[in-house]
C-alpha cells in the first residue's frame, strides 16, 4: 500500500452506483457506465478503505442513483459508517415518500440543470415523458429542505445556455451550495457523440461574470474537472479521468498506488471541493 505524498488529502469520493438513466441528456459522460451493479454489501470493503484514508463525505451518482434498487439499503450502510451522505440526481424519481426515507441517512441532495428554461432541456435530452424538469427541481429541492436536507445545484454549462442568467431559478430553487461545470468532452465516454454541448472559453467567461456574484456558487473549468475527482464506477472499479481520457482501473491499484497517482490533490482543493457539508 503507497504512503501519502501531500500534507492534505481527498476528503471525499463519487461512487456511480448505476449507469441507466432515464434521461438522454447529449453531453452525459456517464452513459458507458454499467447497468450492471454490486449490492451494498460490496461497497463495504471500498468504504472501509475510503474511511482509513480520511474521506468523510461519500456522494453517490450515476447514471441516476435513483433506479439503482438497493439505494437506501446502501444509504444506510454510508451512513453507519459515519460518512456524510450526498446524492446526485435528476430529480425526476424523487417524490416526496422517497424523500422522507433518504432524509434517515442523507444530509445532501444535488439536483442537476444545464439551463433555467424548460424549452432547452428538451432540446439537450434532459427531460422525460410529462416531466417539466425545471418545475420538478424546484418542487424536489422544496421537499428536501421541508425534510432536513442541503441542496446543491448542478448546472452544466453548454452551448444552449453559456448566455442564460439562472439567477431566478437560484432564487427559487434556494440551494446552500451550487456548482456550474463547463460541459467536458472525455475519450472514452462521451466523445463518439456528435458534439452539441461544447462552449469556447470566452463564453464560459461570460457565464462566470453574470454569476460571480452569487453567494455560496463555484466554477469548475474543464482543467478544474480533470484529474480532481476519486470516482468508482457502478462495478467498483477506480474511475479516473486525468488527461481527458476516462480509464476504469482495479480497486487493488488504488490501493496499491494511492489517490495521489492519478488524483491531484492541490488542485482538488483548487476546485473549491472542500466545504462545510457537516456530518
Amino acid at each position: 500500500m503507497s504512503t501519502k505524498k501531500n500534507s492534505r488529502t481527498i476528503l471525499s469520493a463519487n461512487i456511480h452506483v448505476y449507469g441507466g438513466c432515464n434521461y438522454r441528456c447529449n453531453h452525459c459522460f456517464a452513459t458507458d457506465l454499467s447497468n450492471k451493479y454490486i449490492p451494498p454489501t460490496s461497497w463495504i470493503p471500498i468504504l472501509k478503505y475510503l474511511k482509513l484514508q480520511g474521506i468523510t463525505k461519500i456522494n453517490i451518482a450515476g447514471g441516476e442513483p435513483t433506479i439503482y434498487p438497493d439505494l437506501l439499503e446502501l444509504c444506510r450502510i454510508i451512513k453507519s459508517m459515519g460518512f456524510t451522505v450526498s446524492i446526485v440526481s435528476n430529480g425526476s424519481i424523487l417524490t416526496e415518500d422517497i424523500i422522507a426515507e433518504l432524509s434517515k441517512y442523507v444530509s445532501w441532495i444535488g439536483l442537476s440543470v444545464d439551463s433555467p428554461d424548460d424549452s432547452d432541456e428538451i432540446l439537450i435530452g434532459r427531460h422525460a415523458d410529462s416531466i417539466n424538469h425545471i418545475e420538478n427541481i424546484i418542487n424536489v429541492a422544496d421537499i428536501a429542505h421541508r425534510h432536513g436536507i442541503k441542496v446543491k445545484l448542478n448546472i452544466t454549462v453548454v452551448r444552449h445556455s453559456w448566455c442564460k442568467n439562472f439567477k431566478d431559478l437560484i432564487g427559487k430553487v434556494n440551494p446552500e451550495r451550487i456548482k456550474a461545470f463547463r460541459a467536458l468532452t472525455l475519450k472514452n465516454a462521451n466523445d463518439d457523440r456528435p458534439d452539441t454541448w461544447s462552449i469556447t472559453n470566452e463564453e464560459y467567461r461570460t457565464f462566470v461574470n453574470t454569476h460571480k456574484n452569487i453567494e455560496n456558487m463555484v466554477f469548475e473549468d474543464n482543467e478544474d474537472m480533470q484529474g480532481t475527482y476519486l470516482m468508482f464506477d457502478p462495478l467498483g472499479r477506480w474511475m479516473v479521468n486525468k488527461g481527458g481520457v476516462k480509464r476504469c482501473l482495479p480497486f487493488e491499484k488504488l490501493v496499491h498506488d494511492g489517490f495521489d497517482s492519478e488524483v491531484d490533490v492541490d488542485r482538488y482543493y483548487g476546485r473549491n471541493a472542500v466545504y462545510n457539508w457537516g456530518n
